[in-house]
């Protein structure tokens, strides 16, 4: 058991540098369908906000970490905005980084950090400002206002048209320069198409094109992590939205796998070895093909839940006595993102926390489909007739 508890100690050595620990002991949760911190409102913590809708209007003296279908925050940060959702809506004052991740993102906000964007379409608009650097993954953005370094995007279409204090590296296929944009240093960009670039628009430095190679893909390493973000946000928004479903058998998962973390670390690894053969065995049969779609699409659906399921292991882990699903999946998600983006330990990391999930749902399922008798409740059957 002690050993065994090692392996979970050896996956969260990185806890003391993220400070959880602090967080924990200063944070505020939020949940239901619609949350709101009011304006005037003033919050002296962390903010943990999911629900369906959440408005956070008022000022919060910590980091922000949001979930939901539609987020908002038009309030004063006095800390970093982490927020996922389906539209995801920006403004007032930023004191720190911002990274968000939806299908329709839109920033409207005075940042003083960085800003990190993942989203199918990003909108910044002319009143916005990001004081730093800028690093979008998304399939349509367009700046209309100024960012103070760097821009580093990676998209079908980028338009900018405002105050670039630096350089541009672009990956994509369209990249506009519109006539009140002003590039403080270089465009860097690689493409099949050439810069559009239109009167007035002014370029400081120099300008590159690259023409991606037939094995070269048309991403930039900037745009491969913050592809990887957008991939984390989708994933963490899919992790509280399943944990809101079903916060009970999360948690007696958990429970259980921390009573038994060998048992749930070897059942993980040997499924993750044997059940592929025996998929690729059924295959080979004829009358094995039903029988490996079939269990080729549940399995498929286990490793999808696999990575939820580890990240709540790791967040109850860190928490302990905490009973709010909502806030242990939000802990765990983080923590793993975290040590999934550090070089060469981050596959490791996600090879020992799929084996961890994967071993957690397997003894999860195998209990919930043991049937339990209670023959005290059976009727009384006379002894003779």
């Amino acid at each position: 058991m002690k050993r065994a508890k090692y392996l979970l100690i050896a996956l969260l050595l990185a806890l003391p540098v993220l400070g959880w620990v602090a967080v924990v002991h200063a944070q505020s949760f939020h949940s239901g369908n619609d949350v709101t911190v009011a304006e005037g409102q003033t919050l002296n913590s962390t903010l943990f906000a999911a629900g369906n809708t959440v408005d956070i209007a008022g000022t919060v003296n910590g980091d922000v970490f949001c979930a939901g279908q539609n987020v908002t925050v038009s309030g004063t940060i006095n800390g970093d905005v982490l927020c996922a959702g389906q539209t995801v809506t920006v403004s007032g004052i930023v004191n720190g980084d911002v990274r968000l991740g939806g299908q329709d993102v839109t920033l409207n906000a005075k940042v003083t950090g960085s800003a990190s964007i993942g989203s199918q379409t990003y909108t910044q608009s002319s009143s916005a400002s990001v004081a730093k650097d800028l690093s979008v993954g998304a399939n349509n953005a367009s700046l209309n206002g100024s960012v103070g370094r760097d821009v580093a995007v990676g998209a079908t279409t980028l338009t900018i048209a405002n105050i670039v204090g630096r350089d541009v590296q672009f990956a994509g296929q369209n990249l506009k320069l519109e006539s009140n944009a002003r590039i403080g240093g270089d465009v860097n960009y690689t493409s099949n198409n050439t810069l559009q670039k239109s009167t007035g628009a002014v370029v400081v430095g120099d300008t590159y094109k690259h023409i991606p190679t037939k094995h070269e893909r048309a991403l930039t390493p900037a745009f491969g992590w913050l592809f990887a973000l957008y991939i984390f946000v989708s994933f963490l928004a899919a992790s509280l939205a399943l944990v809101l479903l079903f916060p009970r058998a999360f948690e007696h998962a958990a429970r259980y796998s921390r009573k038994h973390l060998g048992l749930t670390f070897l059942v993980g690894f040997v499924a993750s070895i044997v059940v592929p053969i025996a998929l690729v065995f059924l295959f080979i049969t004829v009358i094995g093909i039903p029988f490996a779609l079939l269990a080729g699409l549940v399995w498929l659906v286990m490793i999808i839940l696999a990575g939820p399921t580890a990240a709540y292991l790791v967040g109850h882990a860190v928490l302990r006595e905490r009973q709010n699903a909502i806030l242990i999946m939000l802990v765990g998600a983080v923590i793993l993102f975290v040590l999934y983006v550090i070089p060469f330990l981050g596959f490791l990391v996600w090879a020992v926390a799929s084996w961890f999930g994967l071993g957690a749902l397997l003894l999860q399922a195998r209990r919930i489909g043991r049937p339990h008798y209670d023959m005290s409740t059976l009727p009384e059957q006379a002894s003779e007739v």
